[in-house]
Order: structure tokens, then C-alpha cells, then sequence
């Protein structure tokens, strides 16, 4: 797991080719003017999920992880906390679902702060609980890239 500011992105190039190149799709892009849905960058292999919502209670919130993919998810506006945890620590509950690719799990974890212009990555080993709200609650804009891995 990694959470750091867009602008530090170029650190994390040598992560992965494909990290390189959805970091840069974020620097180089309109986030603030990206519409809502799916868009792709490299077909299934890096491709974006922009969303708003309303950030939820804690109690709402569910721990997750994929298998195949990972996630980068940054924070165009507002702020929220995402959850993080090994999963490794968790216990799986229900079915993996493949076509989706996600698992959901139950388990403690910590949370972090994810401000306006904040990357998180999360890679398949990390559980991660997105969307949770700060104080009163932010209004938020998030782009999601998924990354083959």
C-alpha cells in the first residue's frame, strides 16, 4: 500500500509499467472535468472508474480486495478515509466473485486520511474499506484506475 500526493507520482514509476503509465494518465488528465463512468487507457489491462458520492459512516463500510487487479484511488475532490489492512488479517465472507473481482472480508484495519490530490495504492494483497466519511461528511469525487497486475 501506498498513499502519497499526485504530485510525488513520478517516485512510484518504477513500481510497475503499467503504474507508470496510469499515474501519468492521472497527472496529464482533466480529472476535475472527467465524466462519470468507465474509461479506458489499456483496454482490460489499465482502465478508470470515476465516480461521486456522499462519504458513508464507518458503519456502512465494507473490506474488500481483488485478486487480479489493483487499485489506485485518488481524490479529485472533497476527502475521505479508506480503510487498510493485510489481508492476510482478515477472514473472507462469501464467494470471491470473479467476474467483478472483488472479495469482501471482515477483520480490523486501520484508516486513513485521503485528501483532495491524494493517490492510495492497493495492491491484491491489501484489504482496503474506501468511501468512509470525515467528521461531517465530504462530498467526493474519486477516480479509481484498475490495474492488471
Amino acid at each position: 500500500m501506498v498513499i502519497d500526493k499526485l504530485s510525488n507520482a513520478a517516485q512510484y514509476y518504477g513500481l510497475s509499467g503499467r503504474i507508470e503509465k496510469a499515474l501519468k494518465y492521472l497527472q496529464n488528465t482533466d480529472l476535475k472535468n472527467l465524466e462519470i463512468g468507465k474509461h479506458e487507457i489499456d483496454g482490460k489491462n489499465i482502465f478508470v472508474a470515476v465516480s461521486e458520492y456522499d462519504a458513508k459512516d464507518i458503519e456502512l463500510g465494507k473490506w474488500e480486495a481483488h485478486k487480479n487487479y489493483l487499485d489506485i484511488q485518488y481524490v479529485v475532490s472533497g476527502k475521505e478515509k479508506i480503510g487498510y489492512a493485510s489481508i492476510d488479517e482478515m477472514k473472507m465472507v462469501g464467494e470471491y466473485n470473479k467476474v467483478k473481482d472483488v472479495m469482501f472480508l471482515e477483520g480490523e484495519g486501520d484508516l486513513l486520511l485521503v485528501n483532495e490530490g491524494t493517490f492510495a495504492i492497493f495492491a491484491p494483497q491489501d484489504a482496503h474499506m474506501p468511501g468512509i466519511k470525515v467528521n461531517a461528511g465530504q462530498h467526493v469525487k474519486k477516480i479509481v484506475v484498475k490495474i492488471l497486475a
